[in-house]
């Protein structure tokens, strides 16, 4: 085992990249135990074969876990060196799933525990309202939301807002699997799940009648899009 495969684990469990972390240790330590972005990147992607210590020091200290550990040992099978989320109170975490919401045709998902943690500051809740603990996200797949959300995105959706509203965006459990989709209410009662996509013969939209509406459950409405 090697620093590159730890840092890229540890980055995956967490739910960020070689560009927020760097943001994160400019914020929790002061300059002399700041890291580049680009040095992060260069050790992930295996440029750099052997790390100086004082890149992964900060590194490890941000994450809970011993130098020695991160440069030797397997933390994937470590429970007790598992990262632990900073807490200072300016930030907190979303739970991430590896279920896939299907900006398409539906995706089947029995993945129901937490992959891991995005982490947000505190003007991020502020900013929409919202409660951490309310939150979830998941991923993006397929093309049919192209014009706002792309595949691969990580979407993030607030679990307690499961009324229907025309003209917002939900995660939907669809009887053919997980969408995300773009909700439209006809004069009838009946909802259109949109796409948007100006494709509409590869990605129509789709009408689900008053008497059929049973059969949708939102699990929660989009708050926020992030690359993935």
């Amino acid at each position: 085992m090697d620093a590159k495969t730890n840092i890229k684990y540890l980055l995956e469990r967490s739910g960020m990249n070689p560009t927020s972390l760097a943001t994160a240790l400019e914020k929790f330590f002061p300059e002399d135990k700041w890291v580049p972005q680009a040095t992060i990147f260069r050790i992930v992607e295996g440029i750099t074969k052997d790390p100086r210590t004082s890149s992964l020091a900060p590194i490890a200290e941000y994450f809970g876990v011993n130098i020695s550990d991160l440069r030797t040992k397997d933390l994937r099978v470590m429970e007790e060196d598992m990262p632990r989320i900073p807490d200072d109170g300016g930030i907190a975490c979303i739970n991430y799933y590896s279920a896939k919401g299907s900006c398409g045709g539906g995706a089947h998902n029995e993945d129901a525990e937490p992959k891991g943690q995005l982490i947000k500051e505190a003007s991020f809740f502020k900013k929409y309202n919202v409660k951490p603990e309310n939150l979830a996200a998941i991923y993006a797949d397929g093309s049919s939301m192209a014009d706002f959300i792309v595949d691969g995105d990580m979407v993030i959706i607030d679990k307690t807002k499961t009324e229907p509203q025309s003209g917002k965006i939900f995660a939907i459990q669809h009887p053919d699997g997980l969408r995300i989709k773009q909700l439209r209410r006809e004069i009838d009662g009946t909802w259109v799940l949109e796409s948007r996509n100006p494709d509409k013969r590869n990605y129509p939209d789709e009408r689900i009648t008053p008497e059929n509406v049973g059969l949708l459950k939102i699990l929660g409405r989009f708050v926020y899009r992030q690359g993935g």
